[in-house]
């Protein structure tokens, strides 16, 4: 589960309102930082509980890269892409074809990665029947059709979901490595610094010139939309952060209450099993 945060600075070139992110950017950052630390290091240290926060952010990248690549791979024309508000415009087409190609930056993308973790954290029953009540799919989709309808809203998710793992992402590295190789069901072989499965998401170039370039593209897509799309943007920002806050919160809520439920509960069972370090992580379903 990514701690969300960017730069100040970067937004100036999207929006002047600044107010409207602080407050949701420093809750979602607080209580992320609170709840992963739990999930990996301290009394509720699980693997499991840590695979169903990853299994619910990693949706907000997929539908996001998913929305990406049909962009990508869309007839670029008057009325293709886009709402009724963009039908008419003979411009909006072109200038969210040329935001797309400044967004990518080789190695950014993080589905693949997501992918191939959870590929390797399906196996563990515990987990399974931890997240079976999870309705998993309904972020990805809500992301990916929001998208469709609004493509220049591409930036909000690409500027947010990335800037995370440059920013935030620093923390959950940390945390990841402190957990240890054998809370990983790592061998001796596997080098944990390098981040393998089922940790490979979280592996990303940490050169300062490649964050530089990420944030210089990003800016510059943004000076590709007008002021009304650009305010689009921040919006769609706030929202994003929104989301986060919800999620954790939900989070959290859950993990509590499997922990203290009564010890004469199937549930309770599985819920003393996720204190130890023996079980693997899994996702039941593809997110």
């Amino acid at each position: 589960m990514a701690k969300l945060g960017f730069s100040r600075a970067s937004l100036d070139s999207l929006s002047t309102d600044k107010e409207a992110i602080r407050v949701p950017h420093s809750a979602v950052n607080r209580m992320n930082s609170d709840h992963i630390r739990g999930c990996l290091i301290g009394e509720r240290r699980s693997r499991p509980f840590y695979a169903l926060g990853f299994s619910c952010y990693a949706e907000m990248y997929l539908g996001f890269e998913a929305a990406w690549t049909e962009l990508t791979n869309a007839e670029y024309g008057l009325g293709t892409i886009g709402g009724p508000r963009h039908a008419q415009d003979p411009e909006y087409s072109a200038r969210i074809a040329t935001l797309g190609t400044l967004l990518a930056v080789e190695g950014l993308p993080r589905t693949a990665r997501i992918e191939a973790d959870i590929k390797q954290l399906r196996s563990d029953p515990v987990t399974a029947r931890l997240i079976a009540d999870w309705p998993l799919g309904k972020t990805y989709e809500d992301i990916r059709c929001r998208i469709m309808k609004a493509p220049h809203k591409l930036l909000a998710y690409a500027w947010v979901l990335y800037s995370a793992l440059f920013n935030g992402g620093h923390f959950i590295r940390r945390q990841l490595l402190k957990a240890g190789p054998e809370f990983w069901g790592l061998s001796d072989e596997e080098d944990i610094t390098s981040f393998p499965e089922p940790l490979s998401f979280w592996s990303v170039n940490d050169d300062p010139a490649f964050r530089d370039q990420f944030r210089s593209q990003a800016n510059e897509a943004g000076s590709l939309l007008t002021a009304e799309e650009r305010q689009d943007v921040v919006e769609e920002s706030e929202s994003i952060l929104c989301r986060c806050k919800e999620l954790t919160e939900e989070l959290v809520e859950r993990t509590t209450n499997w922990l203290v439920c009564e010890s004469g509960m199937a549930d309770c069972r599985d819920a003393t099993r996720l204190n130890t370090s023996d079980s693997h992580m899994t996702i039941a379903n593809q997110v």
